[in-house]
């Protein structure tokens, strides 16, 4: 639980809101396939509705952790491009070369 907390705390408040959004639907769409487990009902139609309920929620809640990675992605790349363009054009060369090797090293195991 605390790893959600700390999660949650560090979306922005816009995204909070859409991520309790999502909790919730998915939350209703679990409540629906009880009651309609309850019911001991059966059949595609019974179980349609809790999973475009629960679908739905995973699809909101898949959108606020791809919006925050696009989020901190893009703060990367401002932060690596401030720091390179402060280097010489040779020092900037020497530190993309070795950036690449170690991710290719990361990728391929070398």
């Amino acid at each position: 639980m605390e790893a959600i907390d700390q999660w949650r705390e560090s979306l922005s408040e816009g995204a909070q809101v859409e991520a309790a959004t999502a909790a919730a639907v998915i939350g209703g769409g679990l409540l629906v396939g009880a009651l309609t487990l309850t019911r001991r009902r059966r059949g595609f139609f019974a179980w349609a509705i809790p999973g475009a309920i629960l679908g739905l929620g995973v699809v909101l809640l898949a959108n606020v952790l791809l919006d925050q990675r696009s989020e901190r992605i893009e703060e990367a790349e401002e932060r690596i491009t401030e720091e390179l363009a402060s280097l010489d054009p040779i020092a900037r060369a020497q530190v993309l070369k070795s950036v690449g090797e170690q991710q290719l090293d990361a990728v391929f195991g070398s």
